[in-house]
């Protein structure tokens, strides 16, 4: 008696299992792709912190907190792989509160450090 293709008493054949390997492979590859990663999450809170800090920076020692933004918003671009554009922006707007912290701090005589 020949065993057909749906015959599910026989071992499956070396085709099915590559089959049903490569689906499996390709599933994962996109749950892998889609799901959200921790470092990814942290760094999105980085970029945030760093904001923040830029926008304290402007009012208060930017010598100080501007460059501490700076490296917290390189450390975010480093991390993550999802939120590069907002990391990027993170870098531009502390280099820029840095600039203008140190200008309003020189014109208004407040303390740089």
């Amino acid at each position: 008696m020949a065993a057909s293709a749906f015959d599910s008493t026989g071992p499956p054949s070396d085709s099915t299992l590559c089959a049903l390997d490569s689906n499996r492979a390709s599933t994962n590859g996109v749950m892998e792709a889609t799901a959200p990663r921790s470092a990814d999450r942290v760094a999105g809170f980085l970029c945030a912190f760093s904001f923040t800090l830029s926008g304290i920076a402007l009012a208060r020692t930017p010598g100080l907190l501007a460059p501490v933004a700076v490296l917290v918003a390189l450390i975010a671009v480093r991390m993550t792989e999802s939120h590069r554009t907002l990391a990027a922006a993170a870098v531009a707007v502390s280099g820029l509160a840095f600039f203008f912290g140190m200008v309003i701090a020189i014109t208004t005589d407040s303390p740089l450090f």
